[in-house]
């Protein structure tokens, strides 16, 4: 089993933008019968009762030091900007525009978080970043606009400026959580408080959850939509995206995230019936264009052209020895 894992970890590493991708749609069938601050509060808080059993059984080891100050102070920014602002913002955004829309615009949070380095912390960035950051700007622009297709400036509103709050506050969450972070604590762990903190903290203003009806009245989609968002996208991808982290670098996984806007566009086509025009495809490929030029490194680019390379091996030699 462990073979399997090794030889096939970059195909089961696939689960992680796919169910990402899928986060966005259940979120939209959330949001129609759940308030923003509910939906959060019910992801959270049992995505955490999942995750932390597990972490005592097998990863008790990294596990932190909770008399330390330091790491509550930590622990405590990262619930202010990961757990309750990004994710407040985003549940917001999606009562007002598509599922595609909020993965388009969320997609650009390397680019705004790079300038946010380049702001705060004085860092250098190479001219292909600003290349970059034009062309996924303009086509998370064009898709937004052209939403039916043709171009209109009314199609913008509140989702997508939700979004953009939720993006500048996963930027905030990754200049100061990396500037506060020490080496040895774990992210799984981090991770793990994250939300069962998050959904403590929200639960005095998850009005919504204190009335009886709202536990009766919530259709099944909504329902189904939150439990696969507290199983699949948090307590398991999540966990699986730091795994990748720890085993071979962040700029591995990295390079798969690029994948989620367009996943998302093909499942908001599926189960919306949202348009999947030639307008729509050329703005959501710019837009994953945009992300590789800018925010893709030396590592990256080298991975890419190892299995680039691998795969035109297998396609000669699998040629060679058929004829």
């Amino acid at each position: 089993m462990k073979n399997f894992i090794e030889r096939f970890f970059s195909v089961i590493f696939l689960i992680v933008p796919l169910t990402w991708g899928g986060s966005f749609i259940a979120g939209k069938y959330v949001v129609q019968d759940i308030d923003p601050v509910a939906s959060v509060v019910l992801r959270f808080f049992f995505s955490g009762l999942i995750m932390l059993p597990g972490l005592f059984l097998v990863h008790r080891h990294r596990h932190p030091n909770l008399l330390e100050g330091a790491f509550w102070g930590h622990l405590l920014l990262v619930v202010l900007t990961a757990g309750i602002g990004y994710h407040l913002f985003f549940f917001w955004a999606l009562k007002y525009t598509s599922p595609t829309n909020t993965a388009i615009i969320i997609a650009l949070n390397p680019f705004f978080t790079a300038f946010a380095e380049i702001l705060f912390l004085k860092k250098r960035r190479a001219g292909r970043f600003y290349i970059g950051f034009i062309v996924a700007f303009a086509g998370a622009l064009w898709v937004n606009l052209a939403r039916g297709g043709s171009l209109d400036f009314s199609n913008l509103g509140w989702g997508e400026l939700f979004c953009l709050i939720a993006a500048l506050f996963w930027s905030i969450y990754s200049i100061t959580a990396r500037l506060t972070k020490k080496q040895e604590w774990d992210s799984l762990w981090i991770n793990a408080y994250n939300y069962l903190l998050t959904g403590l903290l929200l639960i005095p203003f998850a009005g919504q959850m204190f009335h009886g009806y709202f536990w009766t009245s919530v259709s099944g989609p909504a329902w189904l939509g939150m439990g696969y968002m507290i199983i699949f996208p948090t307590a398991i991808s999540y966990t699986f995206f730091y795994i990748a982290v720890q085993r071979k670098g962040p700029a591995w996984p990295s390079t798969f995230i690029y994948l989620v806007p367009s996943v998302t566009a093909n499942l908001d086509y599926l189960f919306f019936k949202a348009p999947l025009t030639s307008v729509m495809v050329l703005g959501t490929s710019l837009v994953v264009l945009g992300l590789l030029i800018g925010n893709i490194g030396k590592n990256q680019i080298e991975w890419l052209q190892s299995r680039v390379k691998s795969l035109i091996l297998r396609i000669v030699g699998h040629r060679h020895n058929s004829s």
